[in-house]
């Protein structure tokens, strides 16, 4: 038994001095701890430049967005300054157009009642003028009084017609015309000229006349007009040159219009 216990002991005594020599022998490996060192500081940087790549690459990716997201604001300041404008230029003709409807109510409040004046001198100028297309202009004058009478006429209609009617009438003092008409009951041509003066010549061809505004009646002309009378009807219905008429051209009544 004692013999067993030396062994045992001589055994571990072996093992011990083993084992610190092994330790020695590493602890005293400069090299060995070098190459640990350098492959831990190896893999320290690589991991460490993983990290720098990741947080590169989510730099990128933010960069990249902030890019995309100042062109976009760029672009829709761009469109927001458009629209900005167009609804100056939209609000600048909402009022235009207001001001032009007020204007237009106004108008058709003032355009009535200068129609009615118009109306009513057109049949006075009819009635007191020479006695000329007589029936043509009166029922032109009555065409456009029931035409004012019409509701469902637009006043733009009321109105053109009114101006063609005055056009009509203001060009009879610029031409010469010719109608035959009866005068004293008989049939005649009568010669006018302008708004000035109206001649006839009978059928015939014998006797001549003029209108005696003063008197208001038909009054004879001697015979030496009967040819310029006659010379006057054909230029007006243009079978003759136009060319110069030796007429008596009658004096305006005191009071007339000019």
């Amino acid at each position: 038994m004692r013999m067993f216990n030396q062994a045992r002991w001589r055994a571990a005594i072996s093992v011990a001095v083993l084992s610190a020599g092994v330790t020695t022998a590493v602890a005293a490996d400069p090299v060995g701890q070098a190459l640990d060192a350098t492959t831990n500081a190896n893999r320290a940087s690589r991991d460490s430049q993983a990290r720098i790549d990741q947080l590169d690459d989510a730099t990128q990716a933010m960069l990249e967005r902030y890019r995309s997201a100042s062109w976009q604001s760029q672009q829709l300041k761009v469109y927001a300054d458009q629209l900005e404008e167009l609804a100056k230029g939209q609000e600048a003709e909402r009022d235009s157009l207001q001001r032009q409807l007020t204007e237009i109510d106004r108008t058709e409040r003032e355009l009535l009642p200068l129609m009615l004046r118009m109306t009513q001198g057109l049949e006075s100028i009819v009635a007191s003028d020479l006695p000329f297309l007589h029936q043509e202009r009166q029922e032109r004058v009555d065409s456009i009084k029931r035409l004012m009478a019409d509701p469902s006429a637009s006043n733009a209609d009321k109105f053109k017609r009114i101006l063609e009617a005055y056009q009509i009438e203001a060009e009879y003092g610029r031409t010469l015309g010719a109608e035959r008409t009866q005068v004293e009951n008989r049939s005649v041509d009568v010669l006018r000229v302008g708004r000035t003066a109206l001649f006839y010549l009978s059928t015939d061809g014998r006797e001549a006349g003029w209108w005696d505004a003063a008197k208001s009646s038909w009054q004879p002309l001697d015979s030496q007009y009967i040819t310029p009378v006659r010379r006057g009807l054909r230029m007006a219905r243009e079978t003759l040159a136009p060319d110069l008429l030796q007429l008596p051209m009658p004096q305006k009544p005191a009071g007339a219009r000019s």
